[in-house]
Parts: structure tokens; C-alpha cells; sequence
């Protein structure tokens, strides 16, 4: 008998396709937009037309640490939310007590999201119960599977052969990283979207005195956000250096 159904997670709800920075990543946000809004009969969708044909029901995004892909998945299911369409985020490199069971029965959702496929590579229960729920998922109408990796298809870390060809034999997004630019862009939109008091010199300074890496730079943000509110001050350059210990 398969396990339960995981129970969904709270995913942050400010993680959306609204306050995510395209930049040269245009087409996979259009895409993923346009199978939410016409899920589960996304494959009569004009604009999915191409990439039916390329396989859709399996849609990976690939990029380095820190690029946004979880943002994604998250900006993905609360549209679906919204819709009340069916659909599963499940975190793989938070497996927890979870074991490779937990995929019996996902086929029969709309969308499954699965982040960080990259932390069960090698785990050969796991790689052999993806393999098969991807293969259910393609025999299943109106169904699609979403993940997000660090490795690309074809990684010999992925050591099961069957499911490196089915990762390849899917539609396939490599995520590009953000400009500097554009990071500050980011930054700047999330901090309105909190109703932060940011200065632009602010956001200079962490840019180039803290971790590039856009997830880092978000988690910072959070502990501006507090110290801001413990002071009741605008966040400045001089209240980041507090933050950092660099006064």
C-alpha cells in the first residue's frame, strides 16, 4: 500500500511571479504563467503548442544555488492556489522522515513541484521511485511535473540511466543569474512589497559587501527588516554595517 499524500507546506507568500526579475529569463516565467493559467488543458494552449511537442508534461529548471528556482516553484503554486487547482510542493533536500513512497499517488494532481532534485542524485530508491512517478505523470492527461536541480539531465550524478534519458527527454530551462543591476532591482522590489524604507546607498553596500547569492541576499533582507523595526529607523548604510558587525 502507498503512503498518504504529503500534507502541503506553508510556502512564502511574497515568493511570487510578481516580485520575481525576469531579466533574461523571460520565456521560462511566460511559460510557466501560461501552464498555470490553462491547467490541466494546458496541451490545447496556442502558446504551449512548441513545447507540447517537446514533451511538456516534464519541465525542469536548471541553475546554480541562489538563482530564484524555488521562487519559481513557489510563485507557480500560489497561482494554482488561486485557481484551485490540484497541485504538491515537496522540498527533496527536506526530506525529513519522507521515504522514495512518498511519490505513490502524485500522478493523479494536476502539477507536482519538486524542488532540489539534485539532493536525491545518487540515492537509488529515490532515483527509481522518481523514475517511475515521471513515467506515470506522462501517462496521465492534463498532468505536469516541475522540478528544479543543479545538475543538468545528463549528470553522472544522477546515477540511474533510465532516468538521466527521461530527464533529457523532458523540456529543459537553464535559469540565468542576475546582473548586479538587476539583484538591486530585486532587492528593491521586495523591500517595497514589504513596505521597507530602503536607500538606494543601502542596497549599493550589501550588493558589494555581502553574498552575491540573490537567496542570501533575501534572507539578509529579513534581519534588516527586524533591526529596522527594533530601532524604528529607515535601513541605511549605517544600520546595514550594524547588521553585519561592520561598525
Amino acid at each position: 500500500m502507498g503512503e498518504q499524500l504529503p500534507l502541503p507546506v506553508s510556502l512564502p507568500v511574497d515568493e511570487t511571479f510578481d516580485s520575481f526579475v525576469m531579466a533574461a529569463n523571460q520565456q521560462l516565467v511566460t511559460t510557466l504563467r501560461q501552464l498555470c493559467d490553462s491547467a490541466p488543458q494546458w496541451h490545447h494552449q496556442p502558446e504551449l503548442t512548441t513545447l507540447a511537442a517537446q514533451r511538456l508534461p516534464l519541465l525542469s529548471i536548471v541553475g546554480a544555488s541562489g538563482r530564484g528556482k524555488s521562487h519559481l516553484l513557489y510563485g507557480v503554486c500560489h497561482r494554482l492556489a488561486e485557481r484551485g487547482i490540484s497541485h504538491l510542493y515537496l522540498n527533496l533536500s527536506q526530506t525529513g522522515e519522507l521515504r522514495p513512497g512518498v511519490f505513490e499517488g502524485l500522478e493523479t494532481l494536476t502539477l507536482v513541484a519538486l524542488d532540489n532534485l539534485h539532493a536525491i542524485a545518487g540515492n537509488a530508491q529515490w532515483e527509481e521511485a522518481l523514475f517511475h512517478l515521471i513515467n506515470r505523470i506522462i501517462d496521465q492527461p492534463g498532468a505536469v511535473l516541475i522540478c528544479t536541480s543543479q545538475l543538468g539531465a545528463a549528470s553522472p550524478q544522477y546515477h540511474l540511466p533510465d532516468l538521466r534519458s527521461r530527464l533529457q527527454w523532458g523540456t529543459t530551462f537553464q535559469l540565468q543569474s542576475l546582473s548586479d543591476e538587476q539583484r538591486i532591482q530585486a532587492l528593491g522590489l521586495r523591500a517595497r512589497q514589504k513596505g521597507l524604507r530602503f536607500s538606494d546607498s543601502a542596497l549599493q553596500f550589501l550588493l558589494h559587501h555581502y553574498d552575491r547569492s540573490l537567496k542570501n541576499l533575501m534572507l539578509l533582507l529579513e534581519r534588516l527588516d527586524t533591526r529596522s523595526l527594533q530601532e524604528q529607523k529607515k535601513i541605511t548604510v549605517a544600520l546595514v554595517k550594524r547588521e553585519l558587525g561592520l561598525d
